[in-house]
């Protein structure tokens, strides 16, 4: 045995629940010590670590721990590494740990000794009971067979009465109080509905991957030993915010997503009360039970006790005293006061610190988002529009434009009855554009990396924000190798997109139709390295070859094999998004631009 060996072993006998915790973070933990399970505990002892596979990944320990390394796609410390520290844990004997350092006593000296503080104890859970238990479990059976007859007969043959038999689910789901469940299902029926009315808004591939984690939530609700936590909640909890909030309001957009119609209303939180840059406030209405021929547009939401709707204010700035919100919304609450307002200019300072002119730094901001709207809500401008057109296929207008350093990204808006008119002036501005290479315009949009490539989507565009000095944004030292991963991230992200198309072909066409190229995709997955995607790949293929091929075929295994292999593909786009899309935005080094 190695003298590294021996260290890392000491080290490995050594850890408990809290330091593998802190090596990643507790979902990670948690989603490890289940896939250590049973798992093979096989390894070999090398000069500088132990190696053992696990989850269809090669794991080398390494002492210290956190720089231990995987070879899945992920950068930080994966599930992979924790479990295969789990599964080691398990092999090597608690006495392997190094005896604690003795304590060396000191003198006594007298003194007033104070009293204890009471330790607070942490409250015990409370999991639900039986007889609830098994009410939610059949809940989620209903669910989960209402999925696998979408994936076994497919979107072409799926019966025009299925949006009604999800909703009776969705109410199922709330009288057993799983209020994720039920977002969840309405959401899928929405899409559903989307699909079958043939509307412009419904996307498959959006579809697959909401339709896949609707099986995950109701798959552990069926497995695990449940809480009322893990039901989720019916209505946000919102917090009061210490001192008063002074808003900006910057823009409003009208929303129809098929649940909900209405407006949501942006605002910047000029002393960063809350923690964020963009607030937001939601004037929606649920549509559950309305056809779209009787939809009708509620009166507008009065918020604070104002006597008027909030789009009449969206040219003040306003104070707010006890403001309540939650992540990043808004509550409407009438405790909460206005208790001053005045006029609004966005030319100021606020503004100016939040507009982005280098895109760079926009794909960069996105490497760390979170999964809100307003993490990707930025202040964009471009200095020039190169062409504009219309995409007759994905019923969308694509505007390309160029920032000041010649990188170039496209905003994309989709044709719907509540963007047409916002495209048409898109559309004015970018001929204005295209016709006078000094006009300018700010735009407040919403960013996000699809397939390698950076797109916005406006909400605002505003001519009167007057020109200002260049950020001279430097793109940070960590992406100075960036360059050369370029082409493989492409590559890689290009596969993932094969395997997501492969998965929504299947959502789209059903079990019984043949998949194409399924033994392209696999032997494309191990070119490139990617053993464990490969084994995922592959256990997709075959299960549905097995129910093709047979009339005992199980639909939810298959959507359980789906789900691990968009897990893993989402793993490894949060990796290669960004690198891609630096790439796709220049033509050359992405570093070059940089003084």
């Amino acid at each position: 045995m190695t003298d590294a060996a021996k260290e890392i072993r000491k080290l490995i006998a050594s850890v408990d629940e809290d330091t593998l915790i802190a090596l990643a973070n507790k979902g990670t933990y948690k989603r490890a010590c289940k896939d250590a399970e049973g798992a093979p505990s096989d390894f070999t002892e090398t000069d500088d670590g132990i190696v053992l596979d696990f989850g269809g990944e090669t794991v080398t320990i390494k002492a210290p721990l956190d720089k231990s390394i995987c070879t899945c796609p992920s950068r930080a410390v994966c599930r992979h590494i924790v479990g295969a520290l789990v599964v080691m844990k398990g092999v090597i004997p608690a006495d392997e740990a190094p005896a604690p350092e003795p304590v060396q006593e000191t003198p006594a000296v007298p003194a007033e000794i104070p009293a204890p503080e009471p330790e607070e104890s942490e409250p015990e859970t409370i999991y639900l009971s039986e007889k609830d238990r098994a009410k939610v479990r059949a809940c989620a059976e209903l669910c989960r067979g209402l999925l696998a007859e979408i994936i076994a007969e497919g979107l072409v043959r799926t019966p025009a009465d299925m949006p009604a038999r999800i909703e009776a689910a969705a109410v199922k789901c709330h009288s057993v109080k799983a209020a994720a469940a039920e977002k969840i299902m309405r959401e899928i029926g929405g899409r559903l509905s989307d699909h079958i009315e043939r509307r412009a808004a419904f996307d498959l591939d959006k579809f697959t991957e909401r339709l896949l984690k609707c099986d995950e939530l109701l798959r552990e609700l069926e497995e695990k030993d449940l809480t009322e936590d893990d039901l989720g909640e019916f209505k946000k909890k919102y917090t009061t915010l210490d001192g008063d909030l002074s808003l900006i309001p910057v823009g409003a957009r009208d929303v129809d997503i098929g649940d909900y119609v209405g407006e949501i209303f942006y605002f910047i939180d000029e002393n960063r009360t809350s923690g964020r840059n963009f607030l937001t406030v939601s004037d929606l209405r649920p549509v559950f039970y309305e056809s779209g021929k009787k939809r009708r547009r509620a009166p507008a939401v009065c918020p604070w006790d104002l006597a008027v709707p909030l789009r009449s204010f969206m040219k003040n700035s306003l104070v707010l005293h006890n403001a309540k919100i939650s992540d990043d919304k808004l509550s409407t609450s009438s405790e909460t006061r206005v208790v001053s307002q005045s006029k609004v200019s966005l030319n100021s300072p606020v503004v100016y610190d939040l507009i982005k002119d280098d895109f760079r730094e926009i794909a960069i901001a996105l490497d760390t988002a979170g999964d809100l709207e307003t993490d990707r809500l930025f202040f964009v401008r471009p200095t020039a529009c190169l062409s504009q057109r219309y995409d007759k296929y994905d019923q969308q207008f694509i505007m390309e434009i160029e920032d000041v350093n010649g990188c170039h990204i496209n905003i994309k808006a989709k044709f719907r009855a509540e963007t047409k008119a916002f495209i048409d002036t898109l559309e004015r501005i970018g001929k204005r554009m295209l016709a006078d290479k000094d006009t300018c315009f700010t735009l407040l949009a919403v960013a996000n990396i699809d397939d390698g490539e950076l797109t916005i989507f406006p909400i605002e565009i505003y001519d009167f924000i007057v020109p200002f000095e260049c950020s001279g944004y430097k793109l940070p030292e960590r992406y100075d190798d960036a360059a050369a991963y370029a082409g493989y991230a492409e590559t890689l992200l290009d596969l993932f997109a094969k395997l997501n198309g492969m998965m929504s072909s299947i959502i789209h066409c059903g079990l019984r139709s043949e998949i194409r190229d399924d033994e392209k995709l696999i032997k494309y997955a191990g070119n490139c390295g990617m053993k464990g995607l490969a084994e995922l790949a592959g256990k997709v293929i075959d299960t549905a070859s097995s129910f093709r091929h047979s009339t005992g075929g199980d639909a939810r295994e298959m959507l359980e094999s789906m789900e691990k292999l968009s897990a893993y593909i989402r793993t490894g786009e949060q990796k290669l998004q960004t690198i891609s899309a630096l790439s796709q935005m220049q033509p050359g080094d992405i570093r070059e631009l940089d003084p």
